[in-house]
C-alpha cells in the first residue's frame, strides 16, 4: 500500500472518529439549549423533552384507551407541547413564589410530617406494586419484599421520591391556603349556584322528562328540581326461570302474592323485596309493561292486576302523584357550601397564579425546541 493511500485512510479514520466526538458533543451542547426562562431559572432542552415525553405518553395511553370504547385515539402534540410549557411556567412561577414568601422554610416537626406522609404514600405504592406484579409469586418474606421494592424503584418509586413529593406538596399546599384562606361563601353564592343547578335540571327535563326517574330510581345524585307527569308506585317483581320447559313457577309466586292482598294484606308486608319507584308516561328505565300498567291505576293506594314484563312478572301499587317542586336554600345549604367553597378557592387560586405569571419575567424559546 503506498503511502498516498495509507495516509488517506488514516485521514479518513481519523475525521470518522473526530465525527463521532463532534455528534456527541453536539448532542450534549443541544440538550443544554434553554426552553424556558423564568426570572432567570432555566428549563433547558433534556428536560423540557423529558417533561414533554411524559406528558404525551399519558395522553397517548388514555387515548388509547378510548379508542378502546369507540374513540378516534389520536393526540394533540401541539396541545400537549403548550400543556407542557404552561405545566413547567407554572411550577417556577409558584416555587418561586414559596421561596418569596418563605413557605420552603420547614421546621424539625415539618420534616417529621413529611416523613410520615412520604413513609404512608410509599407503602400504598409497595402494596399496589405487590398487588399488580406479584399477584401469582410463590415468594413471600423478605424475599418478596425485596422484589417489590426493586420493581417500585425500577418504576421510578422509591421512599425518597415520596419524600420529595410530600415536601413538596406542604410547601405548595401552604402558598394555595395564603390565597383560599382569605375566601368567604355567603348565603347569595350558594343561592346563585342553587338557582343555576335548578335551571339546569329544569331545562334537561324540558327535553327529556325521562331523565328524572333515571336519576331518581338509579341513582344517589341530590335532586334539586322537580318536574310535572311522575307518580311514585311500589313495585313487586319476580323473575322467570331461564331454563328452557323449567315450570313457571314464578308466575305461581305472584299469583300467590295477589291472592294474599285480596284477602286484605297490605302491600309494603307481601314481599320483603318492595321497591319505590317514580314513573311517568315515557319512563325508559322500567319494563315498558310495568310503566303501561302503573299509569293505568286509577287512583292512589289502588294496585294493578298481575302484569307480565319481559323477564317475569310484576304487581304495582299506586302510591301517589310527584307534585313539580324546586328546592329551597334552607334544605340544601349545607350541601352546597362545601362544593360553592371550593369552587371560589379554586377560582381564587388560579387568579393568584395568573397575576404571578404575569408579573414574571418569561422567556420562550420555542425555536430551540426542534433544533
Amino acid at each position: 500500500m503506498s503511502k498516498k493511500s495509507l495516509l488517506a485512510l488514516l485521514l479518513v479514520a481519523v475525521m470518522a472518529l473526530s465525527g463521532c466526538s463532534l455528534v456527541m458533543k453536539d448532542q450534549e451542547v443541544d440538550n443544554l439549549l434553554t426552553i424556558i426562562d423564568v426570572n432567570g431559572t432555566l428549563v433547558n432542552k433534556q428536560v423540557f423533552a423529558n417533561t414533554y415525553e411524559y406528558n404525551l405518553y399519558i395522553e397517548q395511553y388514555y387515548a388509547s384507551m378510548l379508542a378502546s370504547f369507540g374513540g378516534d385515539g389520536t393526540v394533540d402534540t401541539d396541545s400537549v407541547l403548550q400543556s407542557t410549557i404552561d405545566t413547567i411556567i407554572t411550577s417556577l412561577v409558584t416555587s418561586q413564589k414559596c421561596a418569596e414568601l418563605g413557605f420552603d422554610q420547614l421546621t424539625a416537626e415539618d420534616e417529621a410530617q413529611v416523613q410520615a406522609d412520604a413513609q404512608v404514600a410509599y407503602e400504598e405504592e409497595l402494596e399496589y406494586v405487590k398487588e399488580y406484579y406479584f399477584a401469582n409469586t410463590e415468594l413471600s418474606g423478605e424475599e418478596l419484599e425485596a422484589a417489590v421494592a426493586e420493581q417500585a424503584a425500577a418504576s421510578g418509586v422509591t421512599l425518597e421520591v415520596m419524600v420529595e413529593n410530600a415536601r413538596a406538596t406542604l410547601i405548595s399546599d401552604r402558598l394555595r391556603a395564603s390565597v383560599t384562606d382569605l375566601v368567604t361563601v355567603t348565603d347569595e353564592d350558594i343561592q346563585a349556584e342553587l338557582d343555576a343547578l335548578i335551571a339546569e335540571e329544569k331545562t334537561g327535563y324540558e327535553n327529556n322528562l325521562a331523565a328524572y326517574g333515571l336519576a331518581v330510581n338509579n341513582s344517589t345524585a341530590a335532586i334539586y328540581y322537580t318536574p310535572a307527569g311522575y307518580r311514585t308506585v311500589k313495585l313487586i317483581e319476580t323473575t322467570k326461570p331461564t331454563e328452557e320447559g323449567a315450570e313457571d313457577t314464578a308466575k305461581t309466586e305472584i299469583e300467590a302474592l295477589a291472592a294474599r292482598l285480596q284477602a286484605g294484606e297490605a302491600f309494603d308486608t307481601l314481599s320483603e323485596t318492595v321497591a319505590t319507584k317514580v314513573v311517568c308516561e315515557v319512563s325508559t328505565d322500567l319494563d315498558a309493561a310495568i310503566v303501561d300498567a302503573a299509569m293505568r291505576i286509577p287512583a292512589a293506594g289502588e294496585v294493578s292486576p298481575v302484569v307480565e314484563t319481559a323477564t317475569g312478572y310484576a304487581l304495582i301499587q299506586y302510591v301517589e302523584d310527584v307534585a313539580e317542586n324546586t328546592v329551597t336554600l334552607d334544605e340544601v345549604h349545607d350541601s352546597l357550601y362545601e362544593g360553592v367553597l371550593t369552587e371560589k378557592q379554586d377560582a381564587a387560586y388560579e387568579e393568584a397564579v395568573a397575576a404571578w405569571i404575569a408579573e414574571a419575567d418569561v422567556k420562550i424559546y420555542t425555536e430551540n425546541i426542534n433544533n
